[in-house]
């Protein structure tokens, strides 16, 4: 009796159809409606970093400040503070709690400032606290309408 050669990959299948339904399984086929949110993720990711490198610089400390800010860990405010990678959901809200540069740059990206102000983002501008109290004073006023 002949000994076969052990095979740790035997499928039972002849040689030919085994070699398919690996090549089967090792992509999956691009199919269906594709969306390309590259750039706009980019610019998120951009604009997210330049806001907080502006108000906080680009020193070790930056990365503590995010940190306590949000809770993320140190790579993660390492890759905001980058560009790399941007904050989603919880972290972008408590950046914004923390940060009227943020907010304002959020603000900016949805479009939902006049352009007038659009100007006032930086955190050392002597008009932020004007911009952000008449943002909050038009709030009140949609809510009661």
């Amino acid at each position: 009796m002949e000994s076969a050669a052990f095979d740790v990959f035997s499928t039972g299948l002849p040689e030919e159809d085994a070699a398919m339904r690996i090549k089967m399984g090792t992509s999956v086929p691009k199919m269906g409606t594709t969306v390309h949110l590259d750039a706009d993720q980019a610019a998120y990711r951009k604009a997210i970093a330049d806001t907080l490198r502006r108000e906080l610089g680009h020193t070790h400390q930056a990365i503590k400040t995010v940190m306590r800010w949000t809770g993320a860990s140190e790579r993660t405010a390492k890759y905001w503070l980058s560009g790399e990678r941007g904050p989603s959901g919880e972290h972008l809200i408590r950046l914004a709690q923390h940060s009227d540069a943020v907010l304002i740059t959020i603000l900016t990206m949805a479009e939902r400032l006049p352009e007038q102000r659009r100007q006032h983002r930086c955190a050392g501008c002597p008009a932020r606290d004007l911009v952000l109290q008449n943002l909050g004073q038009e709030w009140k006023l949609s809510e009661g309408s």
